[in-house]
C-alpha cells in the first residue's frame, strides 16, 4: 500500500473519489478559464508556453484522480502528446477510463501506487497537483527526485498551510521549499489564497505552483 500515513490510504481515497465523481457527469473545462489563479489554469498556460521546449512529446500526471486534467490536456491543450495518468484509487481510475471511453480519446490510465512503483520511463512533462503534501518525509523528496530523473520538466502544486487538513496533509511546504532543497526552480508563483481563519490561523496562506527542470532537459 506504500508509505502513506494519516488518512492517506487506498481505501480512504477510493471512497472519497467515489463520493466526488460517482455521478459521472460531463466536465466543463470552461471552469478552468474562470479561475485564473487555479493550479489547473496556470499549469495549462505553462504547458502551452513550453510545448516546443520538450523533445519527448508526452505527459504523465501522478495523482490524476478521475482524470479531469489529463482529459483537458488531451482534448484542449496537447492533442498530439502521449498522455498518461496514475492514481492508487481504483474508483478514480475507473471514472477516468469511463470519461476517456465516452469521449473517444486515448489516455493511458493506470491504478498505481507511485511509492511502491515509481516512475520508470521518460516523459516530457510530469505533473503532480495537490498530492505531494499527502506523502510523508523523507519519501516526499524521494518522489520528487524520481520524477526529475524521468522528465524534462515537472510541474508541482501544493499549499503553504501548516494544518493537517483533517489528517490528509502529512508534509508541509513554503513557496521556497524546493529552492532550499537544491532543485532547479525555473519559475514559481502563488496561486489561490486560502482562508485559515476557521482554524485560528491568520497568516498568508495559498496554493502555489513550481516549474522544475528535470534531468532530461537540454
Amino acid at each position: 500500500m506504500g508509505r502513506f500515513l494519516g488518512k492517506n490510504t487506498k481505501e480512504y481515497w477510493g471512497k472519497k473519489h467515489s463520493d466526488q465523481y460517482s455521478d459521472g457527469s460531463e466536465w466543463d473545462y470552461n471552469d478552468i478559464q474562470k479561475s485564473p489563479l487555479s493550479y489547473h489554469k496556470v499549469a495549462s498556460d505553462i504547458l502551452i508556453q513550453n510545448e516546443d521546449a520538450v523533445s519527448n512529446k508526452s505527459l504523465l500526471e501522478i495523482g490524476c484522480a478521475a482524470g479531469f486534467f489529463t482529459s483537458h490536456v488531451k482534448i484542449n491543450l496537447l492533442p498530439n502528446f502521449d498522455v498518461s495518468g496514475w492514481d492508487f484509487s481504483s474508483s478514480g481510475i475507473e471514472m477516468a477510463k469511463l470519461h476517456a471511453e465516452r469521449g473517444s480519446y486515448n489516455i493511458n490510465y493506470e491504478e498505481r501506487d507511485f511509492l511502491d512503483n515509481p516512475v520508470d520511463k521518460n516523459y516530457g512533462f510530469i505533473c503532480m497537483f495537490e498530492t505531494i503534501e499527502h506523502v510523508a518525509e523523507p519519501d516526499n523528496y524521494t518522489v520528487v527526485d524520481n520524477i526529475l530523473d524521468h522528465c524534462e520538466y515537472a510541474i508541482i502544486s501544493t499549499v503553504n498551510t501548516k494544518d493537517n487538513c483533517g489528517g490528509e496533509h502529512i508534509s508541509h511546504y513554503t513557496i521556497n521549499s524546493f529552492d532550499e532543497c537544491g532543485y532547479e526552480v525555473i519559475w514559481k508563483s502563488k496561486l489561490t489564497p486560502i482562508n485559515m481563519a476557521a482554524v485560528g490561523d491568520y497568516g498568508e496562506y495559498y496554493y502555489f505552483i513550481v516549474l522544475l527542470k528535470g534531468k532530461l532537459s537540454n
